[in-house]
């Protein structure tokens, strides 16, 4: 019986994973080498990471970072062109971690596709055969991770961090191609029964508590179908409830207050400039 692979898809959610799944990251630069194996680029990352990830209030260091085409996950029922998975290593021990970003094929850039395209350029040119190695300038996944909503699932021995296909790495079309022709596919399964959604991203806030492992399972509210929007970057000022706004209530009195002062005002000194102008002429009695 074949493994059905798990779907990264908005419609498979099984519930919300804010505070279970936080993930928080400070990675630092690092010297790296690029080794071709066939089916996968390998990359190092120096020690200069320790401690660097937090995720469910484990320590997690990275162990190793691994760029494929195509991408091992099936992303709203299709591959994408590529996938760079960053795995971790917990310090305590407990499951694997696996932080996965798709690539996709644009004309955009950002730091992370020059960042991912230089890689693949020197690969291509330094070691374009099995086996072989090339030496990279300094690099940080700082630049690679999005500080984006995530989806999040696990197996037995692995728990996995996967950025969904509205925010993958854009790459040209000539790399992906280039990317294609180093490496060969590589048929890895990711099976996963629940997929879970969080919503905040990779953060940088407080810990739960040290030592307390929570682990993501669909108990309590996470039962739910939970519908999932991106949200936009918009003004802090809701315009559309401004008038039950108490400061713009009492700023719209005062106007009103000194609009009849002056028409008070004004029709005062019209009325005294026609009495000064033509005086009333009074009746005389004799």
């Amino acid at each position: 019986m074949s493994i059905q692979n798990i779907n990264i898809s908005p419609k498979n959610i099984t519930g919300k994973c804010d505070l279970k799944c936080s993930y928080q990251f400070k990675y630092q630069e690092s010297s790296s080498t690029a080794k071709n194996n066939g089916v996968v680029i390998n990359l190092t990352y120096d020690s200069r990471s320790i401690n660097s990830v937090t995720y469910n209030t484990q320590k997690y260091n990275v162990s190793n970072i691994s760029i494929l085409s195509p991408s091992i996950h099936i992303f709203n029922d299709k591959n994408m062109p590529g996938e760079i998975l960053i795995e971790h290593t917990p310090v305590s021990g407990g499951n694997i971690l696996n932080v996965c970003i798709p690539f996709i094929s644009s004309s955009e850039s950002s730091p992370a596709s020059d960042l991912i395209s230089d890689i693949i350029k020197k690969v291509s040119t330094n070691a374009p055969s099995k086996g072989e190695t090339t030496n990279l300038n300094l690099i940080t996944l700082e630049k690679i991770v999005p500080r984006k909503p995530f989806y999040v699932y696990n197996d037995k021995t692995t728990d996995y961090i996967v950025f969904g296909a509205i925010d993958a790495i854009p790459l040209s079309s000539s790399v992906i191609q280039t990317l294609k022709q180093i490496i060969k596919p590589f048929a890895l399964s990711t099976p996963g029964e629940n997929l879970f959604y969080n919503s905040k991203g990779p953060t940088s806030g407080v810990q739960i508590g040290d030592g307390i492992y929570i682990s993501c399972q669909p108990t309590g509210s996470s039962q739910e179908k939970t519908s999932v929007t991106y949200e936009k970057n918009s003004s802090s000022f809701d315009f559309s409830n401004i008038t039950e706004n108490s400061t713009f209530k009492f700023i719209i009195l005062i106007l009103i207050g000194c609009l009849l002062f002056i028409l008070v005002f004004y029709g005062i000194s019209i009325l005294y400039d026609k009495l000064i102008s033509d005086p009333p002429k009074f009746p005389k009695f004799t």
